[in-house]
């Protein structure tokens, strides 16, 4: 027994019969703009990121954010910064910064900012490679580039672990 850990308050990591629980490592990703915000979310196990439906910008946009928060219940939220080239913010930056703020003063999961340079590039190449004409693209590009840069934290995730391994 590790007297470090109190046994008295710690759960069973199993079902009863020794086969391990699995912990929901869901994940959210959100890519903010003024005009529509990017949804992505991951599996169960934190394995492969999806492009979900756009939700508006705007003022409505953090309880769009907080609902599809109510439906997949995830263990964080990832948010875009999306810092010039030279990785100095702009205005879209501070943007998502006070985004993230407010989207922080009504939920208790914790908000990581992430890097999401040229993800939006990335995913418009994706998606004109699939054969998206522009007008497609446009509803589709955001959550797009939210699946990019969350499959990379979740990449990052993964390598870690199997270093600790």
């Amino acid at each position: 027994m590790d007297p470090n850990i109190d046994q008295e308050n710690t759960v069973d990591p199993s079902y009863g019969d020794g086969s391990p629980v699995r912990v929901n490592q869901c994940r959210v990703a959100f890519d903010v703009g003024t005009v529509r915000v990017g949804v992505a979310t991951c599996d169960f196990d934190a394995i492969m990121a999806s492009p979900q439906n756009t939700i508006p910008g705007g003022a409505v946009s953090i309880e769009a954010a907080l609902s599809v928060l109510a439906e997949y219940d995830p263990c964080e939220v990832l948010i875009g910064l999306p810092s010039n080239l030279k990785g100095r913010d702009t205005a879209s930056t501070e943007y998502a910064r006070e985004w993230a703020r407010q989207l922080k003063e009504s939920t208790r999961i914790p908000i990581i900012l992430i890097d999401e340079r040229l993800t939006t590039v990335q995913a418009a190449g994706a998606l004109r490679a699939s054969g998206h004409n522009s007008k497609q693209m446009r509803s589709k590009v955001d959550s797009a580039a939210a699946a990019i840069f969350l499959q990379a934290y979740l990449d990052g995730l993964a390598t870690r672990k199997g270093a600790n391994q």
